[in-house]
Parts: C-alpha cells; structure tokens; sequence
C-alpha cells in the first residue's frame, strides 16, 4: 500500500517546481533590463521550455528534474547580480 502512495506521487506533474522556476526566472529579468543576454537567463529558459514539452508528453520526473535546474540557473544570476550590485557600492 505505501508502494503505491510513493509511486503516485513520484507521478504527479511538477506544477511547483514549474512554477518556482518561472517566478525565479522573473524575479531575475526585473532586476536587469539586458538580462535576455545572459547565458544563465537564456539556459534556465531552454530548460524551463524543455520541462513543458516533456510535461504534455507526461514525462514528469524529467520535467521535475528540468524545472529544477531552471530554477537553479535564475537563482545563480540573481547571485551574480546581486553581487556585483554590492561590488560597484563598494566603489564609491
């Protein structure tokens, strides 16, 4: 009976990590309007995009897997960003 419960739920579509991944990719566009260059920005989008196409094929665990690192990416620009951001207060 629990075997069943785990395999439910390793089956249900990541709509939370789709939509953690879209809100970080977000959050990271707003803090920089040239951010569509960034090669982190423009990775974590393919990935995102990827985790959709395999979510309608129903292909969930790799979609999780997809939205994660999507997420992953948006959040590592923000660091950079952010890091820089105090880099050039420092120079004042």
């Amino acid at each position: 009976m629990i075997v069943l419960a785990l395999s439910a739920c390793a089956t249900l579509p990541p709509l939370q990590e789709m939509s953690n991944a879209r809100q970080t990719i977000a959050a990271a566009k707003e803090m920089n309007p040239m951010i569509e260059q960034s090669e982190k920005i423009q990775e974590a989008e393919r990935l995102l995009s990827r985790a959709e196409r395999r979510m309608e094929v129903n292909l969930y665990e790799s979609a999780r897997q997809d939205a994660l690192r999507a997420q992953k990416e948006a959040i590592e620009f923000i660091e950079w960003a952010i890091s820089q951001s105090n880099d050039g207060k420092q120079d004042d």
